[in-house]
């Protein structure tokens, strides 16, 4: 039997790698401060949680924020059900941004 479950870290590691891609389009840099990921499994799909607490730097940074929703990241191998952008704080010349992301696992 083949184990479909989602590798959480693999996952948000892939999740990272776009969100820096994306990011590095837009002309700004994001660097993660912390990380964590939680595996969901039910019945009818597989899926796994993101919370990510980021550091942008680059003036275009709070525009690219302001974009960033599910449909503006494309994981292979996952759909980006959800990607939030919560509290956004820009003391000290850099954003530092919460960003909560919710990735299926595709069939």
């Amino acid at each position: 039997m083949i184990d479909a479950r989602v590798d959480a870290g693999r996952a948000g590691e892939r999740l990272v790698r776009k969100l820096e891609q994306s990011a590095e389009m837009a002309g700004c840099t994001l660097d993660v401060v912390t990380g964590d990921s939680q595996s969901l499994s039910c019945g009818v799909f597989d899926s796994a949680l993101h919370w990510l607490k980021v550091s942008i730097s680059g003036s275009p940074g709070r525009a690219w924020l302001e974009t960033l929703d599910e449909y503006s990241i494309h994981v292979p191998g996952f759909v980006l059900a959800q990607l939030a952008v919560g509290a956004i704080d820009d003391t000290g010349g850099q954003l530092l941004a919460e960003i909560e992301a919710q990735m299926v696992k595709e069939a």
